[in-house]
């Protein structure tokens, strides 16, 4: 089911900015911005992620079974006659204004292939006429996006697609099943794009937790990521904590029915110990007026039998018995997951800052090592949707094609 701007929309365009499939129109710079009632989101291209909704300023963007019958019709009539778009006309392009790229074509390496390395490509067969090297350890593109999205949410995967296309693209060499390093990249690419993202989980910090499940070993085992291993996840009652969007992905996949359970593209072993769970302890450490989970995740499981949130609970240690708290309590569960975010790891010969988990950048250049960039989680930290990374791309893209970056011998 896509997403609809209601008639509260006002019009300051940040869902544009986000949404994956550039799928909400009028954008800037369009006929009709700024004149229209508002912005309409096109229901053939809507992969109902949600991003739209989690920036609204004015909550203006909704389900469509949740917005008024008149704002479906509406935003329907809109595109009734306009061919849809995905933002993938990469053949027109047209010279930008960065004279150090206006000769072409230069080469330019990209590695990884989730979501901010693709729209890092796309920025550059869209502005220049770069020709783009794309490098990554697993033997398909989408990173995150193909194993990091629940799959009880198979629309939103299939922004997949989208980058498979690009991919397949005349100016791109695609180099799957390909770990390189920076020594072997020097000299080769007038710029190197690192998109390698953020896959460690933090951790608490507590005894016993190297027996317990972390959100990113849960979340690679059950999307079948290659190279994951198996999950000993035992229940019926597992504590999972962390209060963001993978901690409510985890509660709401965990307590799912058998019906929808067998609906789900999910190896046998990995229904067979969902369906043994009944009960999810959603345990966060701060209150839910600080939670890091947006309004569309919470909607999903906020009717949800067998989760139960815990809030102002700091975990002490975990052992047989269960998750004890830093007040004494013992609250019992079969299993514990911790989901309290992901943080990125060094990148040899990059600098790297150990607190924030990233390699530090004056946007998307890395710092000391001219030539090398960066774009997404490891730029900015582990935070954000699918979506964000288009923005974050579009400015590491007009670093590079604005820097002074030398020729390769």
């Amino acid at each position: 089911m896509s997403y609809v701007i209601s008639g509260d929309c006002c019009s300051d365009a940040s869902c544009v900015a986000v949404c994956p499939m550039n799928c909400i129109h009028p954008s800037p710079g369009e006929p009709g911005f700024g004149t229209t009632d508002g912005l309409f989101i096109d229901p053939r291209t809507c992969i109902d992620c949600g991003a739209c909704a989690d920036i609204c300023p004015v909550d203006a963007a909704k389900p469509a079974d949740r917005a008024s019958a008149v704002d479906v019709q509406l935003n329907t009539a809109y595109y009734a006659e306009r061919p849809a778009l995905d933002g993938l006309d990469l053949d027109s392009w047209e010279p930008p204004n960065f004279d150090r790229w206006s000769d072409g074509p230069r080469r330019v390496a990209v590695v990884g292939t989730g979501p901010a390395g693709m729209y890092t490509t796309r920025e550059f067969l869209q502005r220049s006429t770069a020709e783009v090297t794309l490098f990554d350890r697993l033997p398909v593109v989408g990173g995150l996006a193909r194993y990091g999205v629940a799959p009880d949410h198979p629309v939103t995967k299939q922004i997949v697609k989208t980058f498979e296309r690009i991919a397949a693209h005349p100016r791109v060499r695609w180099r799957p099943n390909t770990e390189v390093n920076v020594a072997e990249l020097e000299g080769r690419y007038d710029a190197v794009v690192h998109a390698s993202g953020s896959f460690e989980s933090r951790r608490l910090g507590i005894p016993g937790e190297e027996a317990a499940l972390t959100a990113a070993e849960v979340v690679a085992w059950y999307n079948g990521r290659p190279g994951a291993r198996a999950v000993a996840l035992r229940g019926p009652r597992v504590i999972v904590v962390g209060n963001g969007n993978v901690a409510l992905d985890l509660a709401r996949l965990m307590t799912a029915d058998d019906r929808r359970l067998a609906g789900l593209d999910l190896p046998a072993q990995v229904r067979e110990s969902l369906a043994g769970v009944t009960e999810v302890v959603l345990v966060g450490r701060r209150g839910p007026d600080v939670a890091a989970y947006t309004a569309s995740a919470f909607r999903e499981v906020e009717h949800s039998l067998g989760i139960v949130f815990r809030h102002h609970v700091t975990p002490a240690a975990w052992d047989h018995r269960g998750l004890t708290t830093l007040d004494g309590e013992t609250i019992a569960a079969d299993s514990l997951i911790t989901a309290i975010g992901f943080t990125g790891r060094p990148i040899p010969g990059l600098p790297f800052d150990e607190v924030r988990g990233v390699v530090p950048n004056v946007r998307g250049a890395v710092v000391g090592r001219p030539g090398h960039f960066v774009t997404g989680w490891i730029k900015r930290g582990a935070q954000g949707g699918i979506g964000v990374n288009k923005a974050c791309a579009r400015e590491t893209v007009r670093t590079v094609l604005t820097a002074d970056v030398p020729q390769p011998a």
